[in-house]
């Protein structure tokens, strides 16, 4: 579950449009735990994410975001309309919001090379050296690695639209490797690609489910 919320916290800024379909594994690493999470995607608007803890989809469709689980072989489908909402369909708390909030970043005051090449999955990219205060002025020092490959851009774009589509602000980092035209390949330890191809998934991978759960619709209509 963590993986969401820390590529999130690394992708809230202005949406670029996206031009290919496409396939990768993610890693992340938090405290001592490492997930693995595949996306695919169709185009900007099209994402889908699957995690393991807890066991759901994130799926961007048609620029909007839901949050996709499994009761008793049924689908139950909640629409997420911001980071808020996500961490509650997730059956997260505040405790989780409050950290995406720390890892949010208001200003980056050191942009560098560092002068080293790193090769991710089966990329050549650039370390850079990035200095940056969170919301609570706190400074924070990190190693990433960039690259300006169109496909590792693609997946960057993809995933900033998820992050507007929770509806949680701007992070200045991203601000900062877009403007200047870099994809992201590792972010510290918090994000890897481990693998990244050009080929399309099938789109019934992206389709919300043809027999589900409204969790909003339900609770729409106790409520009347």
């Amino acid at each position: 579950m963590r993986i969401i919320f820390g590529i999130l916290s690394l992708y809230f800024l202005l949406a670029a449009p996206v031009q290919a379909a496409g396939q990768a594994m993610l890693q992340s690493e938090q405290n001592g735990r490492v997930e693995q999470t595949p996306l695919v995607w169709l185009n900007d608007r099209a994402l889908r994410m699957d995690l393991t803890h807890p066991p759901a989809e994130i799926l961007l469709h048609q620029g909007s975001l839901y949050a996709i689980s499994q009761i008793g072989g049924l689908s139950v489908v909640a629409t997420v309309a911001s980071a808020d909402q996500l961490a509650q369909a997730l059956g997260q708390g505040a405790g989780v919001l409050d950290q995406l909030n720390n890892k949010m970043a208001s200003s980056v005051s050191q942009f560098e090379a560092m002068g080293h090449q790193e090769t991710i999955a089966g990329i050549r990219g650039e370390q850079y050296r990035v200095v940056w205060v969170d919301q609570q002025g706190k400074s924070h020092t990190d190693v990433v690695v960039l690259s300006h490959a169109p496909v590792v851009v693609e997946l960057t774009r993809a995933l900033q639209n998820m992050a507007l589509a929770a509806n949680k602000g701007q992070d200045a980092r991203m601000i900062e490797f877009v403007r200047k035209g870099w994809g992201v390949l590792r972010y510290g330890q918090a994000y890897r690609l481990e693998s990244i191809s050009e080929k399309p998934p099938e789109p019934s991978l992206l389709a919300l489910p043809t027999q589900s759960i409204d969790v909003q619709g339900i609770l729409q209509g106790l409520s009347r």
